[in-house]
């Protein structure tokens, strides 16, 4: 689905505020509309200022920041990121503004993660990648939610680092147990279930987090989605 698809079905439409030059304004509309939502997490501030100010972190990973307006004003927010190397998308942060919601349609995460998946892939075709899936860390009681839009719950005992990126300024590992999801695109669906898992797993723990492979949690987790039959 393309961005003005996604403006005609959903009233949203997208103001990428990384890596398109766009103005300081718009950095914190963003970094606004984060705070509101994800007050527990002020370090992801200055993560999109510095994305902003420098670009990504990471040559093979193209970060994203989208700002989600309607008629209104800023009505929420999308931040993702695609990453070449591995061939998966991963699904960071999203939210709507409560005054937003009104307006919306039901299931208007489908076409939103839709248009996501649809700007992804286009990069990496740009680029010689052809993706694998996308994949997201979230809380059990929204499970109903994302499969009702065409994701799977894959059981892999997934624990994420309880500081994130910055786990290793916290001395021992510290983890919380969450659920993950996960979407094959049209080539994905042709691979092994397992094999794609496993990727996106690995995206999430190694490559976003930086977690060791041989931390016991991490390759439980490796072992479980290598292991996934359809």
């Amino acid at each position: 689905m393309s961005l003005a698809q996604l403006r005609a079905e959903t009233g949203l439409s997208v103001v990428e505020v990384l890596g398109q030059n766009a103005g300081l304004e718009r950095l914190r509309d963003l970094q606004a509309c984060f705070l509101r939502h994800f007050p527990e997490q002020p370090h992801v501030v200055d993560e999109l200022d510095l994305a902003w100010r420098v670009g990504s972190h990471d040559p093979d990973v193209i970060v994203h920041g989208w700002l989600l307006e309607n008629e209104e004003g800023v009505a929420g927010l999308l931040i993702f990121h695609t990453n070449l190397r591995t061939r998966i998308v991963l699904q960071h942060y999203v939210a709507i503004d409560e005054s937003a919601r009104a307006t919306l349609p039901y299931l208007w995460l489908g076409p939103l993660f839709d248009a996501m998946l649809d700007v992804a892939e286009t990069e990496a075709h740009e680029r010689g990648a052809e993706l694998l899936a996308t994949i997201g860390e979230i809380s059990p009681r929204h499970v109903a939610a994302w499969k009702r839009i065409g994701y799977r719950v894959i059981d892999v005992d997934y624990r994420e680092p309880v500081h994130g990126k910055h786990w290793a300024h916290f001395g021992e590992i510290e983890f919380k147990s969450m659920t993950v999801i996960l979407r094959c695109t049209q080539f994905g669906e042709t691979l092994p279930i397992g094999e794609v898992a496993q990727w996106g797993v690995q995206t999430y723990l190694i490559d976003h987090y930086g977690l060791p492979r041989d931390n016991p949690s991490v390759d439980r987790s490796l072992g479980l989605a290598r292991a996934l039959r359809d």
